[in-house]
């Protein structure tokens, strides 16, 4: 709730100032009070807002491995929601589902906000933006982690899938991982999968860079995102923008 504290505070400057000033005016001072009550009603409206979704509901608690992204303990985030910028906000990114779960301050419940009026949101390091399929070539609607973002973006798609297993008498099930990356070039989304992906969408500097993925001794099969983000780093080096 960092805009009540913002409006607070507002309130106390403008006060004193005004004591300074202008003691004897009192229609300065009903002035700033007037504008902190407006300030405290609208951070209500955008809290109330943000905080209007659907509960979000627990997955299959038999599956022991959880179906979230990084982390099955919340974290302190930031969200863009509705064009309005939100600090210190506790979120999970469910990826069997593509949807974030936040909670409001003291509350044991989880609220889902609409997804669609999220454009991006970040907690920890990890940075996540939400495309939408009708404007991104080659990409599905979705919340999409940035591994880098400059004049050549590269991304992630994070998904968990449900495995089930029905072999025994009790219920047995499990999430699969399946990440798949992306890699923004020439206006479009480019689904990279294997190295000679990768290099394809650089053709002019292919052999070059090449010669420097084996220098960085970085082993692309183990170690993937590393890998794509140094040779995506490098071609801008090497290329003007």
């Amino acid at each position: 709730m960092h805009y009540l504290a913002l409006s607070v505070l507002s309130f106390f400057l403008v006060t004193d100032t005004l004591g300074q000033t202008a003691r004897s005016d009192s229609s300065f001072l009903a002035l700033a009070q007037n504008r902190t009550i407006q300030l405290y009603k609208g951070s209500l409206t955008e809290n109330m807002l943000l905080y209007n979704g659907n509960e979000h509901i627990p997955h299959d608690r038999r599956i022991k491995i959880h179906p979230y992204f990084a982390t099955d303990s919340l974290q302190l985030g930031s969200l863009s929601y509705n064009g309005i910028d939100h600090q210190n906000v506790m979120m999970q990114y469910d990826i069997v589902r593509d949807e974030l779960a936040i909670r409001l301050s003291e509350s044991v419940f989880r609220i889902r906000p609409h997804s669609e009026r999220i454009s991006s949101f970040a907690f920890r390091n990890y940075q996540f933006v939400r495309l939408v399929a009708d404007s991104a070539a080659g990409v599905s609607t979705g919340f999409y982690q940035v591994l880098h973002n400059g004049p050549v973006k590269f991304l992630a798609k994070r998904k968990k899938t449900v495995q089930d297993d029905l072999s025994q008498r009790v219920y047995q099930g499990n999430y699969l991982v399946r990440d798949r990356y992306f890699i923004f070039k020439d206006g479009a989304y480019h689904e990279v999968k294997s190295k000679r992906s990768v290099f394809a969408l650089f053709p002019d500097q292919s052999a070059t860079l090449r010669k420097y993925l084996r220098s960085t001794k970085i082993k692309f099969n183990q170690q993937r995102e590393e890998a794509i983000t140094a040779i995506v780093q490098q071609y801008e080096k090497l290329t003007p923008y």
